[in-house]
């Protein structure tokens, strides 16, 4: 009694073609010139050999097959996915964690300054400042105020030493 892959040729060819591979198939058979009912004799070293037909038909399904990725592949792309995963977590809490130390650092060094007042006690007027002698003339005492200022030499700024 014959086994069943003996007497069912076509999956001994697939097998065979499998492992040829399907470039090889078809470099075969642009390599040797024939008719579709031509046997390939290198395929399959036992009688019967499958024909160029046979081989056409199977590099035309295996073109239009999904690759299918082996374990290895897949196992190799999950642990790619979850290390980029665990990295972009890793960064976001670390910004969050230097974040968190930045406001406790702000909030501390507010807490140990002081509060200082920043504007005098005084309430703030309108009132233009008057000379504090009244034997001093005006231009004297706002000499600084007109003259800081000025480029060119005037009447007032020559007049106080500029």
């Amino acid at each position: 009694m014959r086994s069943d892959t003996a007497t069912r040729p076509e999956t001994v060819w697939q097998k065979a073609l499998h492992v040829r591979g399907r470039e090889w198939v078809i470099a075969e058979l642009k390599r040797r010139p024939g008719q579709p009912r031509d046997p390939l004799l290198d395929v399959v070293f036992e009688e019967p050999h499958p024909t160029r037909e046979y081989c056409q038909r199977w590099c035309a399904e295996e073109e239009n097959h999904f690759h299918i990725f082996s374990w290895s592949t897949v196992a190799a792309g999950a642990l790619l996915v979850i290390i980029i995963v665990c990295a972009m977590h890793a960064v976001s809490s670390r910004s969050e964690q230097e974040a968190e130390q930045t406001a406790q650092a702000l909030a501390t060094a507010a807490a140990n300054v002081s509060p200082t007042p920043l504007i005098s006690s005084a309430p703030p007027t309108n009132d233009i400042p008057t000379p504090s002698s009244s034997n001093t003339p005006l231009a004297a005492t706002s000499v600084p105020s007109i003259c800081a200022y000025q480029s060119y030499p005037t009447a007032q700024c020559s007049a106080a030493g500029q």
